[in-house]
């Protein structure tokens, strides 16, 4: 099993979205997992390699954005030079989130620009890599690359991670089955943090 995508993934923003969580505002928290801003390192094989923000805001109550932006140092830019970015808008329907939009570009030695629009009322998403388009069958529960944070996040509040998530990636849909790894601890300027780390 390999633990590093998922981690780099969905730990560190949920560590962090932790301590948003504890410092929200009072109208923050009526949102099921509240905004919040995580920067946060990349590594490989024990040596840093760059840097990711992940954001999480409310355009309203019951609807979504999530950002995310990946920068190589320069270590890592002597191998391959590498940003990413991606964006989603989604809506919160029965306290699931669906997305509606979902933009990411790939700079570097293999560039990528993907876009996914996705039609709940068909039950079908179009997703366009670089100008090739495919259309595809939705689950009444597939998410973005993005939403599954805010998925997992929710899954967690609850108590309990699903057997399996279906997330539509490029031109086709994947399954991630995604397991606890246990707990660790992380500085914060509110102090020690206690959260959940897991892995696909």
């Amino acid at each position: 099993m390999n633990a590093f995508p998922l981690y780099r993934h969905l730990c560190s923003p949920l560590l962090l979205a932790c301590l948003f969580a504890v410092t929200a505002s009072q109208a923050e928290q009526t949102l099921p997992i509240p905004a919040f801003k995580a920067t946060y390192t990349v590594s490989r094989a024990g040596i840093t390699v760059g840097k990711t923000v992940l954001q999480l805001e409310y355009e309203a109550p019951s609807r979504y954005r999530i950002r995310s932006n990946l920068k190589t140092n320069t270590l890592a830019s002597l191998i391959e030079t590498r940003n990413e970015s991606e964006e989603v808008v989604g809506e919160l329907v029965d306290g699931m989130p669906r997305p509606l939009r979902y933009h990411a570009e790939k700079n570097g030695s293999e560039s990528r620009t993907v876009s996914m629009d996705f039609d709940w009322d068909r039950a079908r998403v179009t997703i366009e890599v670089d100008g090739e388009r495919h259309c595809l069958t939705l689950g009444s529960q597939t998410v973005d690359p993005l939403s599954l944070h805010l998925l997992t996040m929710l899954d967690l509040q609850r108590g309990r991670l699903a057997d399996a998530y279906e997330v539509a990636s490029h031109n086709r849909l994947k399954t991630y089955q995604v397991q606890p790894l246990g707990e660790t601890n992380i500085e914060a300027p509110i102090g020690t943090l206690t959260a959940q780390a897991l892995s696909r």
